[in-house]
């Protein structure tokens, strides 16, 4: 009896949420499904830095080994608001078919999985990818582009995350934490920065930041907010999230010197003495941190983080991390030619060297996205998804480089020096099995799809603008 009252409550609940979602949809609000659900992974990477130890709670809701996220139930009520909202899309562009076919291929290596004998809920766990990836893609990219920036809720999101990875940078650098057994929220080691609570303040802190340049004057506290930012990467203490920030800024410098340069500083509402202004703010805020403390205690001066970024590189675990990913590697490529095309399946797992451990244990991934796609669906799950891949990226650029809009040009330019930093992330961790990464990857896809169907509206009168956004 309590089983089946359990039942109904959820059952109660999931339609409140369905009836909010598909409120928001009705009245214009469409902006807020994909944003709250960033949002919430905000304040989930805060309070719990590692998903692998994420306690029974708010955010990991179920009963016995049912293991439920919450992006996966989010997303599948907001698809469900969305279908009794909207009906079904009327017609999708070629980055959006390319994606579903990669979703199509994904269901096929489930089957094959399970035709294979793999493990259930491996199996499972991976398909969910599907929805990590292409629900919240299609929940993004059905959202008009203009409707993320003039509500100000992009913004909004963007100072939450400031503010939450300023916390746990605090408190990581000053060792504190706290463990609590609250109902509902119970906190095991809150106060530590994970990589993924890094990499996501990289994600959305990077798309505000430009479209706060390309919208206006920007202040110095806009420019100091990307401390935390950064100062979070390096806190995170993983060499991933580490080239996720090069990447980042790299693909920025390249797109914004690979042309004219006047003809993209027009596109941001900067000017020289801005430039300068926020330099010497920068300059004085690190000199006051390294000289004042020193001056205060009579010390030499200490360099924050210098001990983070020794053991970043140069820690015996660092070291057995590297062997491990050239024996995962190296066991992965082993079984890859036994089904070159269509792969062994989700759910795949194979044993390899655990140099830390110093024995043979299982896994299910290679820790590199081309080697774990190639494992599990084959060589033509591969290409699936580069097409779909270098399509979205080829579309990111065609919108920094043509879109009549400047700003959201820039937050074009934003969201793809953000997926080029999730890819390369991809090639040192389990991307497709770190859900908030994977969300993450979807959202920003598909808020980039949106910025490409803006082009083909931009000409179009207000009214015929909603009905295709409406239809996207």
């Amino acid at each position: 009896m309590l089983k089946v009252l359990e039942v109904l409550i959820l059952l109660c609940v999931a339609v409140m949420v369905i009836a909010l979602f598909v409120r928001w949809e009705r009245e214009g609000k469409d902006y807020l499904v994909p944003l709250v659900l960033l949002g919430l992974l905000v304040i989930e990477a805060t309070i719990y830095a590692d998903q692998n130890t994420l306690p029974r709670s708010l955010f990991h809701p179920g009963s016995g080994s049912t293991q439920l996220r919450l992006p996966e139930i989010y997303i599948t009520l907001a698809l469900i608001a969305r279908l009794i909202a909207r009906g079904k899309p009327s017609r999708i562009g070629l980055a959006a078919g390319l994606w579903l076919v990669f979703a199509a291929w994904m269901v096929v290596g489930a089957v094959e999985g399970h035709l294979y004998h793999n493990r259930l809920t491996q199996d499972l766990y991976e398909a969910k990818d599907i929805l990590y990836i292409v629900g919240a893609y299609a929940l993004a990219a059905g959202v008009p582009v203009r409707r993320y920036i003039d509500s100000g809720a992009l913004l909004r999101l963007g100072n939450l995350t400031v503010v939450c990875i300023t916390v746990v940078d605090l408190m990581t650098m000053a060792n504190i934490s706290f463990n609590t057994h609250l109902p509902g929220l119970p906190l095991q080691d809150f106060g530590a920065v994970g990589s993924e609570t890094a990499a996501l303040a990289l994600a959305i802190g990077t798309i505000c930041f430009l479209v706060r340049l390309a919208s206006g004057p920007v202040r110095t506290r806009h420019v100091l907010a990307l401390v935390p930012i950064v100062a979070g990467v390096v806190l995170a203490n993983q060499r991933a999230v580490l080239v996720n920030l090069g990447v980042v800024a790299a693909v920025l410098l390249v797109l914004l010197f690979a042309g004219s340069w006047r003809g993209a500083v027009r596109r941001f509402s900067v000017r020289g003495g801005q430039i300068v202004l926020t330099s010497l703010a920068v300059v004085g805020v690190a000199l006051a941190v390294l000289f004042v403390p020193a001056a205060i205690d009579q010390q030499p001066v200490h360099i924050p983080l210098s001990k983070q970024f020794d053991e970043l590189f140069h820690s015996q675990g660092k070291i057995e991390s590297a062997q491990d990913r050239l024996n995962l590697a190296a066991e992965a490529e082993k079984l890859i030619p036994q089904h070159l095309f269509i792969g062994w399946g989700l759910g795949v797992e194979f044993n390899y060297y655990e140099a830390g451990q110093r024995k043979v244990v299982p896994i299910a991934y290679a820790h590199n996205i081309v080697l774990d796609l190639w494992l599990r669906i084959g060589l033509i799950g591969l290409v699936m998804f580069v097409i779909a891949m270098a399509t979205s990226l080829v579309d990111g650029v065609k919108v920094w480089r043509r879109h009549t809009d400047p700003i959201v040009a820039a937050m074009g330019l934003g969201i793809l020096a953000v997926l080029c930093g999730l890819l390369a992330t991809a090639f040192l961790e389990p991307f497709l099995d770190e859900y908030r990464l994977a969300t993450l990857f979807g959202v920003t896809l598909g808020m980039l799809r949106s910025s490409v169907t803006s082009m083909a509206d931009i000409s179009r009168s207000p009214s015929e603008q909603l009905a295709l956004g409406r239809s996207e």
